[in-house]
Formats: structure tokens, C-alpha cells, sequence
């Protein structure tokens, strides 16, 4: 047999190897029951984001328009099988009531090569419970309050940095962002002066860029359509690169302040502090008390106190790390999207400015944490960016057990992956008055009083919510105020209405950038 027949012969076979293990895998839903899409050979339902014209959070939400009026529906990425919810009372169930079925995210990371991954995303079972515990004490209202200072101390510096802004015909606004963000995490996390804001080629800003999700397309393309083939290879997520520089950073700096006494009060001083406290729970105070109480409260109490977590270097990297990365995109992502619809509803814009110069004048232009919670029509403004725009347009949930969905006569085989499709929700007329259009009023008290809860999840919810969301709203709101408090913003003439969302990636961004212009008023 020649070389040109082998190859044929390899390929004839590979096609039929294909075709009989996605014919099987594509008859479940069929076989159960299960109203579905239907898929198509060896791209599922998820065609657009494996040829990288789509991103996978605007699949999900066609799916979930596709399978109205059903609860649940069955989809494929690939050859996998998800079920996709719809039902809002079997959202809540999922994320909270139920929780003991679906405590897992279901994502696959090596954690002895991926050191980084062993954070809160990625940790499951008795791990992932012990150190979500031991971490509650690291974001309560006394914490944000304590770090408010580290935020505020860099908005002088992106208020400088937009003041040159105004002599430019147009700027890329989430590159400021970005900057802003990294500043305002380096000090608040590591307790560096990282100086991206006016350093653009900043190491920090380099990581960050490596690190972005947008990196790790084709990897996560590989890994959530063709996951019997991430068992052939042991190639790790997050790169070398990242990881080393991570790991090194933070065993410096710990190295140093415990060796000359030093404390800052930020991230890592807690990790510090948990590293050599062997009870966390002597040191919590009133607002982490409550928290871990309501944790547990939700997990039904099932928490193992036999399970030990020792705080080592690699695994204070990786909750940096997660800090880092979470915090980097979730604000400067907002921030930008934020911007975007102000440039186009100008009588927001003004409202808004309007808001945040009053509530100053009346607190003798002292911005504080205190005046941070006095503007109302900021909260509602970041709500609704948050609600168009959710940085994640879907949460990803694993079944750990055989669960009877309530209310029908299905039932889940564990190992059966999840998907809460965030971006449909919040796009849905059932739940919001103008789902498609820029409209804060969605978060009036009234309008939220006549909306069911679970309808607004940017940060998800329940035991697997972010544990940075009140850090991250607290840099997205002190951002918010620098930016509009003496800049007007309108869209650049080359911005392209209406907006395109990037092809490829996992969450969401504008494809081409946001272009701005600004002036000073």
C-alpha cells in the first residue's frame, strides 16, 4: 500500500469513527425526551463560535430564543451535551435551592500543571468550600472601605490621563480602562505601583494582555468540543510565562513583608494573614461573620472542617492571579460599555454627571465610600450596563448527582453539563420593559420589586457568585465618576453603529474597539 492510500485509508476511517460517535452522542436528548436543536455533524449547535463568527455567549442566547417556550432544552458544543434552562424557578433551584447537585462548574484544569487555576473558578467539592470560607473575610464593606482610598488615589491619575484625551480626534476607551483597572489592582492587590496609566508597556499590562481570554481560543474551542482530546495533551491553560511571573511576584513581595512587618491592609495582606492564622474565623468580623453564615446557610451547612488548605505561595498566586484577571476585565470592560451608550443618550450623560456634582457639592466635594452609596441613578446606570452588557453571558454548572428535574419526569445522569444562558435572561420581555435598549429605569425600586429575582445574574449567584463582586462595583462606580464628572463623551465618526460583538471568544467585547471622543466642560 502506497502513501497516498494510507492516507486515504486514515482519513476514510477517521470519518466513520466521527460520524458513528456523534451520531450516538447527538440521539440523547431524542432518546430521553428532551426537547432540543438540532445539531449539526461535529459542530453541535455551537457552528458560529468553532468557525469564529460568533462569540459563544451570543450562541447561547440564540439557543435560548430558539427553544421557546420550553423550561429546558438540549444543546451540543461539539459532541457534548448541555442542557440549557430557561425556566427562572428552575435557575434558582439550580444555583441555590438544589445547590448540592450542581456545586461544580464543570471545568477540566490539570492543577498540578495549571497553577494558577487553583482558585475559587476552577476548585470543586470539599476544596473549593474550605477555601471559599477561609476567603469570605477578604471582600466585606469594612474591607472596600479599607481599600477605597488605593481606588480613589488612581482616578487622579486616569482624570489627568482623559484631560489629554480631549486634544485627540478619537480614543480607544477600554485601553484606559484597562490601564486603570491594572493600576488600581496592582496596588490593591499586590501593593505595587504599577504606573500603567502612564506606562502603556507596563509588565502588568503585558500579563494582562496574555492572560485575556482571548488568547485561549482555539484551546478552549478544543477543550469544550472535542474533550476526549485534552486527555492527549497536558498543555496547561494559563501560559508558562504567566504562570512564573505570578508565582514569583507574589513569594517576593510576601517574602518581604514578613521578614520587615510590613502591612497595607490590601489583598495579599489578608492572604498573609490566612497563611498564619490556623482558625480564620477568630478574626472575622461582623460583615464576613453574616457572610460565611449565609454561605453555609446555602450549602446546607455541608461544609468539611476536617478539610485542611495550607496557604503556600503557588496557591496565593492563584487567588491574586483570579483577583487580578476577574477585576481587570469586568471593570474595564463596564467602564467602556458604559461609555458607549452614554455617547449615544446624551440626556443619561447629563442626568448622571448631574448626579455625581450634587452629591459632592453636598459632601464638600469629598469623594468617600460613604458618598459612593448616596448615588442612586449611578447604581442603576451600572445595573443596566451590567444587565445589556454581562461580562460572562452565560454561567456553566455541572450535575455531581442524578437530579429529577421538579414538574416533569426527567432525569439528569450526573456528569450532565449545565448552561444558564445570562445574556438571554437579560434580554428577555418577560423580565425587562425595552430589553434591547439602554433604559436605567430597569432598576428603579419599582421596576426590580415587579422583575423575579434570578432575572439579573452579571455576577451569577448563590455559593458560586464572584466573592470580588462588591470590589469590582466599587472600582466600576469610582472609574464611573472620574470619567463623567468633568468629560462630555460622544462617539467617534468612525465607530460603527450598530455594534458588532467580537467573533470567537467566550464573553463578550465590541469587535473592533470602542472609538470615543471627549472634551472638557
Amino acid at each position: 500500500m502506497n502513501t497516498i492510500e494510507v492516507i486515504i485509508c486514515v482519513i476514510f476511517f477517521s470519518f466513520v469513527f466521527l460520524y458513528h460517535r456523534f451520531r450516538n452522542s447527538f440521539s440523547y436528548f431524542e432518546r430521553n425526551g428532551i426537547p432540543y436543536i438540532k445539531p449539526l455533524p461535529i459542530f453541535g449547535n455551537v457552528a458560529g463560535w468553532i468557525l469564529m463568527r460568533k462569540s459563544l455567549s451570543v450562541i447561547h442566547f440564540e439557543l435560548y430564543k430558539k427553544l421557546e417556550p420550553h423550561r429546558f432544552g438540549g444543546v451540543y458544543v461539539g459532541e457534548r451535551k448541555m442542557l440549557l434552562i430557561r425556566d427562572i424557578e428552575l435557575v434558582k433551584k439550580i444555583l441555590i435551592k438544589d445547590f448540592d447537585h450542581f456545586h461544580d462548574r464543570g471545568t477540566k484544569r490539570d492543577l498540578h500543571t495549571d497553577i494558577l487555576s487553583r482558585n475559587l473558578l476552577f476548585l470543586k467539592g470539599d476544596e473549593w468550600k474550605t477555601l471559599r470560607i477561609k476567603l469570605t473575610s477578604t471582600f466585606t464593606s469594612s474591607k472596600m472601605k479599607r481599600m477605597f482610598p488605593l481606588v480613589k488615589q488612581y482616578g487622579t491619575k486616569l482624570h489627568s490621563i482623559i484631560e489629554e484625551m480631549t486634544d485627540k480626534d478619537e480614543f480607544f476607551i477600554k485601553d484606559v480602562c484597562s490601564r486603570f483597572s491594572i493600576d488600581v489592582i496592582g496596588s490593591c492587590a499586590f501593593g505595587l505601583e504599577i504606573n500603567s496609566l502612564e506606562n502603556p508597556d507596563s509588565v502588568f499590562v503585558k500579563m494582562g494582555n496574555r492572560s485575556s481570554n482571548s488568547k485561549f481560543t482555539y484551546k478552549s474551542i478544543i477543550r469544550k468540543v472535542f474533550p476526549f482530546l485534552t486527555k492527549l495533551s497536558k498543555k496547561v491553560i494559563v501560559d508558562t510565562i504567566v504562570q512564573s511571573f505570578f508565582v514569583d511576584k507574589v513569594q517576593e513581595i510576601v517574602e518581604c513583608r514578613e521578614q520587615h512587618k510590613i502591612v497595607r491592609g490590601d489583598f495579599l495582606d489578608q492572604l498573609i494573614h490566612l497563611k498564619n492564622e490556623t482558625n480564620s474565623q477568630k478574626s472575622q468580623d461582623e460583615q464576613a461573620q453574616a457572610d460565611s453564615h449565609q454561605f453555609l446557610n446555602q450549602i446546607d451547612g455541608k461544609y468539611c472542617t476536617n478539610a485542611h488548605i495550607e496557604m503556600t505561595p503557588e496557591l496565593m498566586a492563584a487567588q491574586t492571579f483570579q483577583f487580578f484577571l476577574a477585576n481587570f476585565e469586568s471593570t474595564s470592560s463596564t467602564l467602556s460599555f458604559m461609555l458607549l451608550e452614554l455617547a449615544q443618550h446624551q440626556h443619561i450623560q447629563d442626568r448622571l454627571r448631574q448626579e455625581i456634582r450634587t452629591v459632592l457639592e453636598n459632601n464638600n466635594n469629598q469623594l468617600t465610600y460613604e458618598t459612593l452609596q448616596e448615588m442612586r441613578y449611578l447604581d442603576m446606570v451600572v445595573a443596566e450596563t451590567l444587565r445589556k452588557y454581562p461580562i460572562c453571558g452565560f454561567l456553566a454548572r455541572h450535575c455531581t448527582k442524578t437530579y429529577e428535574i421538579p414538574d416533569s419526569n426527567i432525569v439528569l445522569a450526573e456528569g450532565t453539563s449545565i448552561v444558564i444562558p445570562v445574556l438571554g435572561i437579560h434580554h428577555d420581555t418577560k423580565y425587562y420593559e425595552k430589553p434591547y435598549e439602554f433604559y436605567p429605569e430597569h432598576f428603579t425600586e419599582e421596576a426590580q420589586s415587579k422583575r423575579p429575582n434570578y432575572t439579573y445574574l452579571p455576577f451569577g449567584e448563590g455559593p458560586r457568585i464572584c466573592i470580588g463582586k462588591r470590589f469590582a462595583e466599587m472600582q466600576i462606580k469610582v472609574g464611573a465618576i472620574i470619567l463623567l464628572k468633568d468629560f462630555c463623551y460622544t462617539l467617534s465618526s468612525k465607530m460603527k453603529l450598530p455594534v458588532e460583538f467580537a467573533h470567537g471568544i467566550l464573553t463578550i467585547d465590541i469587535k473592533g474597539g470602542i472609538r470615543l471622543r471627549c472634551k472638557k466642560i
